[in-house]
Parts: C-alpha cells; sequence; structure tokens
C-alpha cells in the first residue's frame, strides 16, 4: 500500500545469514560486470570499493578469483573485462538511439563513474555530480530535464546535435 515494510533478516525462510566477504565479493563484481560491463579495472574498483584505496586488494582478489569467467579486451583504446558468459549478448547488440529521462544519481550513469567521458562529457560533470535529472541520448549525456507545473522542460546540450524530438516525445 505504499508503505515500507521492515522484516529482521533472521525471520525470512531461507535466509541463510550474510554471507562472507570473500565469498560474497566475487558475486558482486559478477554482478556489476553483467549489468553494467564491459567495465575498466578503475570502474570496477570505483563501484564496488567505493574508489577507496584500503579495498583495492580485496577488489583486486575478487577479480582473481573470477579469472576464467573474465574475458579481457580493448574497447576504443580502453582494456576492459567482461563476463564470458555475456559476450555473445555483447556481440550481437546493436547501437541504441533511444532518448532515456533518467533520476539524479542513476545507477545506469554513475556505475561507469562520472570519469567516464564517454557517457558524461567533462563539461557536464558537475551537473552530474549535483543529481541534475538526465537526458540520455545514443547511451550519453545528451541533457537535463525537470518539471515546472506538471510540464517536463529539457535543457539538450548543443554538443549532441540535433533533438531528436520523436524519441524525445515518446520517452
Amino acid at each position: 500500500d505504499g508503505e515500507m515494510t521492515f522484516r529482521r533478516l533472521d525471520d525470512v525462510p531461507g535466509w541463510a545469514g550474510i554471507p562472507d566477504l570473500d565469498e560474497a565479493g566475487p558475486a558482486v563484481v559478477a554482478a556489476y560486470l553483467h549489468t553494467y560491463g564491459p567495465a575498466t579495472l578503475e570502474q570496477i574498483h570505483h563501484w564496488v570499493g567505493g574508489g577507496l584505496a584500503a579495498r583495492r586488494p580485496a577488489v583486486t582478489r575478487w577479480l582473481s578469483s573470477l579469472e576464467e569467467r573474465l574475458a579481457p579486451m580493448t574497447i576504443e583504446g580502453d582494456d576492459v573485462l567482461a563476463l564470458r558468459d555475456d559476450l555473445d549478448d555483447l556481440g550481437t547488440a546493436s547501437a541504441s538511439s533511444a532518448v532515456r529521462l533518467l533520476p539524479g544519481r542513476d545507477p545506469w550513469v554513475m556505475a561507469s563513474g562520472t570519469s567516464d567521458t564517454r557517457v558524461v562529457p567533462p563539461a557536464r560533470r558537475a551537473l552530474v555530480s549535483r543529481s541534475a535529472n538526465l537526458v540520455v541520448f545514443r547511451g550519453a549525456l545528451a541533457g537535463t530535464w525537470t518539471t515546472r507545473g506538471g510540464r517536463l522542460e529539457v535543457a539538450w546540450f548543443q554538443e549532441s546535435g540535433r533533438v531528436p524530438r520523436a524519441a524525445l516525445d515518446r520517452e
């Protein structure tokens, strides 16, 4: 009914308890790569380790434990990792021309880190850091959006080219 419900985890049937960090860590790295990969080592460290230098050894250990499941590759000059199980889907994926309206701090943008210039142009990084609502076009930040008086207002970035009006209207 729109209300939050909280339960004690030990009351949930099948709850096995909190897993050991070195058991959970590789699963988290694999889930990140399945959802957001291919990704650079820095992106993985940033997302999984919170960018904290103290966590780098643990994340590196988890990556090592996944070595047989990982496929190293180079995309646009960057060394990245993907899960071998995802290679067929990645190979047959086509570029999207979709327009998406995302809320501020949406995981799709934040997962690669705001320093990924393919997703967030350097001149627009501050907007993302201030939690602006984002317009994504062809997989990159193309503008921002807000609502005023029940009306959607989009600020399209000049460097994003012509506004795809039909796709924006559909979204």
